[in-house]
């Protein structure tokens, strides 16, 4: 497939799921350039809708100046690969649940990776939508309650040990971003926490690991909203 020479998707530089896959767009042959918000020129910032980029990622194309965004950049990508498949990313009832599990993702990016704003360059964190923070919180503790429960199926108190949590998680983010902001790193955290168990063997050892290491994402994580 012929890559695109005009076209840059520029991507949140402190964001690791951005950077894979924009990457993976360039070692693929898709495209031959990406770069990330903090090191764009000037001039190619001046080019795109600053505040929908920092909520959808942008493929700009500098020669016509056209920007598209979010999902519509990521199917016009998939659908010059797959042609055959572009009807489908028309398709409404296809892009709606796509489009709802994008923002989910978009707006909560850096509190899913507990990333912090870039040392120099322009930041595209997102804004604290409400909404779709606690439709993630709610998603993260629904996760996690369903990947612990099969470990501990003979123990009563689980069920009404994840329902407090959910309680928690409800009561810390009731007000204030930086709150909401915890209570989704808090969220995130459960179920890091729930998927380590499920995946590694058991053990005291590997408990102990997982403690540690809990411990020191959850400092790295607690300073972001300090």
């Amino acid at each position: 497939m012929q890559t695109l020479d005009n076209k840059v998707i520029i991507y949140d530089n402190v964001c690791p799921m951005c950077q894979a896959y924009t990457a993976g767009f360039v070692q693929l042959g898709w495209l031959n350039h990406r770069t990330g918000f903090a090191d764009a020129a000037p001039a190619l910032l001046q080019g795109i809708d600053l505040d929908r980029a920092r909520h959808e990622i942008p493929l700009h194309d500098t020669v016509t100046g056209e920007t598209l965004y979010g999902l519509d950049a990521l199917f016009f990508l998939l659908g010059r690969r797959f042609p055959g498949l572009q009807p489908l990313f028309r398709w409404r009832i296809f892009r709606a649940p796509l489009y709802i599990l994008y923002q989910i993702i978009t707006f909560n990016r850096r509190i899913i990776v507990g990333s912090a704003a870039p040392a120099v360059g322009f930041d595209c964190a997102p804004d604290v939508n409400r909404f779709y923070r606690w439709v993630y919180i709610g998603l993260a503790l629904t996760w996690t309650t369903f990947l612990v429960a099969p470990l501990r199926p003979d123990a009563p108190f689980l069920w009404p040990a994840m329902g407090l949590l959910h309680g928690a998680a409800l009561l810390l983010g009731l007000y204030l971003p930086k709150r909401l902001d915890l209570a989704g790193h808090g969220a995130t955290m459960l179920l890091i926490n729930a998927l380590l168990l499920r995946l590694l063997p058991e053990g005291v050892v590997v408990q102990v690991g997982i403690f540690a290491l809990l411990v020191w994402i959850w400092r790295k994580r607690l300073a972001l909203v300090a």
